[in-house]
């Protein structure tokens, strides 16, 4: 089959309604829009006709846009509305009502990885290691943790990007869980999971695919200058902060020593999740991996970030992909 050129409307969610406009071009500069950068440029490179076009508050302005100049496909990059990420799922839904192709994951599987107390359970129901975990929920806090099982790791049930992620996350007994499960009810508005920390390597699956899947090689996140006596797990800090990576030597980069039965049995665990969740174009699989090769589910990320530079695209290239190889996947994994 020869290229088919697609109308094809970038979709992204905004910070401010102030930041609406028709042409974004000027944003592509910044830094915080080098995602949408790469992905218009690279799009347009292909050959595609891509428009770009920013979400805040006003749904109208999208099923105006969506009547009017009814794109062949609307690549999906939006993860909030209103900056509210519950509802992330009800943008897709709102695509879906005018039957047009759309990049990405679907409004459920959207709703399963979000709540990552829901996606453990359906992880473990289908005997996926699970590490131990509690939810205290923000109208009815836990008041008592005396027998869980500790180190521990406290973060919001539903954030993202390693959102309220921090060292200060990993607590060794209930009276540091308790007081960091105040913080975030109070700071971030959220319900909170408390989950076993597990002690071991911070793996990542990219898959690519709908019914045929394709599982990347493992990434690994790596803290190369942290002391041994330091718990490492990525906060949101070694993700975002450059000077703190560099200050630890924390790189993202193809995981090393994995034997093949290992990895047969990671990529088989990590279609299952995927399958299960209803995930559909691409995702990633977050994972630890024991010393002694025992791996646990940790949470699943639809549309991961798919910036040059993002562990997903890593992973891709790392499996003999090119940039524009990937999108161009992503593009015709939508079914436009």
């Amino acid at each position: 089959m020869g290229f088919k050129k697609l109308k094809i409307l970038q979709l992204f969610d905004l910070s401010e309604a102030a930041l609406y406009g028709e042409d974004y071009s000027s944003f592509l500069n910044e830094s915080d829009w080098i995602t949408e950068k790469h992905v218009f440029e690279t799009l347009t490179e292909i050959g595609h006709d891509v428009k770009l076009f920013g979400l805040y508050d006003d749904a109208t302005s999208l099923t105006h846009e969506l009547q009017t100049n009814r794109p062949d496909l609307v690549f999906n990059m939006c993860e909030a509305f209103k900056n509210d990420r519950d509802l992330e799922p009800s943008v897709i839904s709102l695509i879906e009502l005018f039957g047009i192709p759309y990049t990405g994951c679907g409004p459920m599987a959207l709703y399963i990885c979000k709540d990552k107390s829901l996606s453990k359970k359906l992880a473990s129901f289908h005997d996926v290691n699970v590490p131990k975990f509690k939810v205290s929920q923000k109208k009815r806090p836990i008041k008592s943790l005396k027998d869980f099982v500790y180190p521990a790791i406290v973060k919001p049930l539903d954030s993202e990007g390693s959102e309220g992620i921090h060292q200060l996350s990993y607590v060794e007994n209930e009276s540091d869980a308790l007081e960091r499960i105040e913080l975030i009810h109070t700071k971030h508005k959220s319900d909170v999971i408390i989950e076993e920390y597990i002690k071991g390597r911070e793996i990542y699956m990219g898959v690519l695919g709908n019914e045929q899947l394709n599982v990347f090689h493992p990434w690994e996140v790596t803290f190369q200058k942290l002391p041994e006596t330091m718990p490492k797990f990525a906060t949101f800090k070694s993700k975002w902060d450059d000077d703190f990576r560099k200050k630890w030597g924390i790189k993202h980069l193809a995981a090393k020593g994995i034997d093949t039965a290992l990895e047969t049995r990671i990529s088989d665990a990590c279609k299952l999740i995927y399958k299960l969740f209803d995930m559909k174009g691409y995702g990633r699989i977050d994972l630890r991996l024991t010393d002694d090769d025992k791996f646990y589910f940790i949470e699943a990320n639809p549309n991961p970030g798919i910036a040059k530079d993002e562990d997903f695209i890593g992973a891709a290239k790392f499996s003999g992909l090119s940039y524009s190889d990937i999108l161009s996947k992503i593009v015709a994994l939508s079914g436009a």
